[in-house]
């Protein structure tokens, strides 16, 4: 990538490679994705605090139960991208210093945050965490032993340094650059041997579990006095270093949206289980899905009016049901 790339230039590169990665929807990208998933989930196993792992966001909001199907083009993803070519537009002729200074300092920068967002340099409305955003990644969490954050922060990343999963902010302009690679190989039908970066989050036991248990609670509080339905999930982030973001997620959202687990314990395993029983029985699947969209960002907001969405949603619901009736079904047997 030059040294001296334009803003537009930058901004074109990246909106090509984000949506020819969402317009890629074959059965190829499919295994590529589980395979990533597969790699954080065998290096998270090797964590001696570990206690299962999950995922939330793209791709487990397109995917069913069995992790089949077909993966749905999300016609608001490519514009959401389109977006970032418009705000380029505006400062196509300047160049991108971001490149330059990343590349130099990316070894003492702590992150995407802190010391761009104050940067009198920066432009406004392309800041370098506005346009690695645009680029897809996977949201994983493991979920650790109460009281064991810092073994478990040192031991995954030693885990995930090992296999090469890294998050975009280790090494932005790579980050783009095999993002790229990625793209194209998938576009050509050619399996990546490159991992997509990582979004990376640990959270103590007892607090997954408590707001796992607290989802019925808060969707009958929220429905009683017509408000958005909130609870704040907080955990350390894989950033260049282990970090608190500066807002909390909507637990809300990504129980309803995406979540989807890995090797739970039984009794982890039981509180989802109650969980997704009790809010599927409820409430209407109308309900559950007004729900989703409105503890969403607005970005997420605008996506899951994407009819294939709202259908993948659904029938997960329906799936939650059916298990429902097929252990009332086992228990008169």
């Amino acid at each position: 990538m030059d040294d001296n790339i334009k803003v537009g230039e930058l901004t074109k590169i990246v909106e090509s490679t984000s949506t020819l990665f969402e317009k890629t929807n074959t059965d190829l990208k499919r295994k590529y994705l589980l395979w990533t998933i597969s790699a954080f989930n065998s290096a998270a196993k090797k964590v001696s605090v570990g206690k299962g792992t999950f995922g939330t966001g793209y791709p487990f909001y397109v995917l069913d139960t069995n992790f089949e199907g077909d993966i749905p083009v999300i016609q608001e993803q490519i514009r959401y991208n389109r977006e970032l070519i418009r705000d380029g537009i505006q400062v196509a002729s300047s160049i991108w210093e971001c490149k330059r200074c990343m590349e130099q300092k990316r070894s003492t920068m702590p992150d995407l945050k802190s010391i761009c967002n104050p940067c009198p340099k920066v432009i406004k409305g392309i800041k370098p965490r506005k346009i690695i955003n645009r680029l897809p990644d996977i949201d994983m969490w493991l979920i650790c032993e109460d009281e064991t954050l810092e073994r478990a922060q040192e031991e995954l990343s030693q885990q995930l340094d090992r296999i090469g999963m890294k998050p975009s902010d280790v090494n932005p302009i790579k980050s783009i650059e095999d993002v790229d690679e990625i793209a194209k190989l998938l576009g050509m039908g050619i399996m990546p041997t490159t991992f997509l970066p990582v979004d990376a989050h640990i959270i103590e036991y007892s607090r997954i579990k408590e707001l796992i248990e607290n989802v019925p609670v808060e969707l009958n509080n929220a429905k009683q006095n017509s408000i958005t339905p909130y609870l704040p999930i907080y955990p350390i982030s894989y950033r260049k270093k282990w970090q608190y973001d500066d807002e909390a997620y909507n637990y809300i959202y990504d129980f309803l949206s995406a979540f989807t687990e890995f090797d739970f314990p039984f009794e982890l395993q039981g509180s989802l289980k109650a969980s997704r029983r009790q809010v599927a029985t409820e409430h209407t699947e109308m309900e559950l899905l007004d729900f989703l969209k409105f503890s969403a960002t607005e970005a997420n907001f605008r996506r899951f009016q994407e009819e294939a969405l709202e259908r993948i949603f659904i029938n997960k619901v329906r799936e939650w049901k059916k298990a429902i009736r097929d252990e009332y079904d086992n228990e008169r047997e």
